[in-house]
């Protein structure tokens, strides 16, 4: 790409940064829903941030775990509502992540591109329907085979 060429992409980047890069959902009725990156229960890295190393779970009582990307074994999304990781981990760890619409988290995290991931306080009911929500996370323990 010649130099004119690479100016014009940046200004595009530059645009889409500005403007918040928002996520574009599909509803149940199939309207197209934007949604605010700031509302979602996770982070993701920049594009200027390098990959991270780990990421992190955090309760809605205040806990937070990290786990290192290298450990996992497997994730795996049964359907928009749960995702599960194995890990190589002694003992074997299994994470479960459930809510509604967690695919793109689940594509976030194949590609080592979340920082953290929060659990909604169960308490909070004016979170509408159709942003993508952690509802509970679990971390399971057992003994290897």
């Amino acid at each position: 790409m010649n130099k004119k060429g690479s100016d014009h992409m940046a200004e595009i980047s530059r645009a889409f940064q500005e403007n918040g890069g928002g996520s574009v959902f599909q509803s149940t009725d199939g309207e197209s829903i934007k949604i605010d990156r700031t509302q979602l229960p996770w982070r993701i890295v920049s594009e200027a941030q390098m990959p991270p190393m780990m990421f992190q779970l955090r309760m809605h009582d205040g806990t937070q775990e990290s786990f290192p990307y290298g450990d996992i074994r497997r994730i795996r999304c049964r359907d928009a509502g749960m995702i599960q990781m194995e890990t190589f981990s002694s003992p074997r760890t299994v994470l479960t992540i459930e809510g509604r619409h967690l695919r793109e988290l689940a594509a976030y995290l194949g590609n080592a591109m979340i920082l953290w991931i929060e659990e909604t306080d169960p308490r909070s009911v004016d979170r509408p329907e159709q942003l993508p929500t952690v509802t509970k996370i679990r971390i399971e323990l057992t003994p290897k085979e």
